[in-house]
C-alpha cells in the first residue's frame, strides 16, 4: 500500500481555549504515539485528514509524517481513531499510532462482493453478513479491499471466512462466521376459501345439498322420522271390533 505524508507540528499550548481557537483556524488537535514512543499532543490540518479519511484506504493508509520537530519527521503512524462532534459532525480530534515496518499490526479491512450468484437468477436474495474483516499483517501489506466472488452461490449457498483465501494475512475475526448468504424466495402458501355447506359443490355420485339453512333441514329430518315412528306404530296396534 503506498504511503502518503501529514505535515505536523508539536502542540505546546493545551486546554479548552487553545483547542477552540486551533478548531477555528481548520486545525485539529490529535496525539501521536506508539510502542516505545513517548505520547506527543499535536496539531494536523482538518482538511489534509479529511481527505485521508475518505481516500480508498481511509485509516488503513500508511502515512509518513512531515514535521520541523526531530522526533516526528519520518515518522510512519496510521489513524488509528478519529473523533466526531455527535452534533455538528465536525472531526474534534486524531489519534496516529507509529508503526514498524517489520512489526504485524491489527487492522480491520472492507469487503466487497462481486459477480452475480446463480441462485440471484431464480429469485433469491444476497445477504451480507458482515462488511469488514480484521487481520494481522505487516503495515505495507495491508490490502484496500478484501473481494469475495458470489457468482458461484445458488440458493441456501453461504460462504464463510474460512472459506476466504487470504493468502499469507492472519484472520482475526471468527472463521465460523458467515460472510454471505443467497436466501430462497418466500413460499406463499394458497389458502383455498372457505365454503359452506349451502355452497358445497357435491361429490362425484352425490346429490346437491338442498337450499335452507342447517337449522331447518334439521327441523324437515326430524319430521320426517317422526311421521315413519307413527305410521310404523298404526301398522302394530290391533284394531277394536265393537
Amino acid at each position: 500500500m503506498p504511503s502518503q505524508e501529514l505535515e505536523v507540528e508539536l502542540r505546546k499550548e493545551l486546554g479548552k481555549e487553545e483547542v477552540g481557537r486551533l478548531r477555528k483556524k481548520g486545525k485539529l488537535p490529535g496525539i501521536f504515539y506508539g510502542k516505545g514512543v513517548e505520547p506527543q499532543p499535536v496539531i494536523v490540518e482538518q482538511a489534509q485528514v479529511l481527505r485521508i479519511l475518505h481516500s480508498p484506504t481511509g485509516k488503513n493508509t500508511i502515512l509518513t509524517l512531515r514535521s520541523s520537530e526531530q522526533k516526528l519527521e519520518g515518522k510512519r503512524v496510521l489513524i488509528r481513531e478519529h473523533q466526531v462532534d455527535a452534533i455538528t459532525d465536525q472531526l474534534i480530534h486524531i489519534d496516529l499510532m507509529a508503526v514498524e515496518k517489520d512489526r504485524l499490526i491489527r487492522v480491520k479491512v472492507p469487503v466487497e462482493m462481486f459477480g452475480k450468484p446463480v441462485g440471484a437468477e431464480k429469485g433469491g436474495t444476497l445477504e451480507e453478513h458482515i462488511w469488514e474483516l480484521e487481520i494481522s499483517c505487516l503495515p505495507d501489506e495491508i490490502p484496500e479491499v478484501i473481494k469475495v466472488d458470489v457468482s458461484n452461490l445458488d440458493l441456501g449457498d453461504s460462504i464463510y471466512v474460512r472459506d476466504l483465501n487470504l493468502g499469507n494475512l492472519k484472520v482475526l475475526t471468527d472463521l465460523k462466521q458467515p460472510v454471505v448468504t443467497v436466501v430462497a424466495p418466500a413460499k406463499v402458501e394458497e389458502v383455498a376459501p372457505a365454503v359452506t355447506a349451502e355452497g358445497a359443490v357435491p361429490a362425484e355420485g352425490e346429490a346437491p345439498a338442498e337450499p335452507g339453512t342447517s337449522g331447518e333441514k334439521v327441523e324437515k329430518a326430524e319430521k320426517e322420522v317422526g311421521a315413519v315412528e307413527e305410521k310404523a306404530k298404526a301398522k302394530k296396534e290391533p284394531k277394536k271390533t265393537e
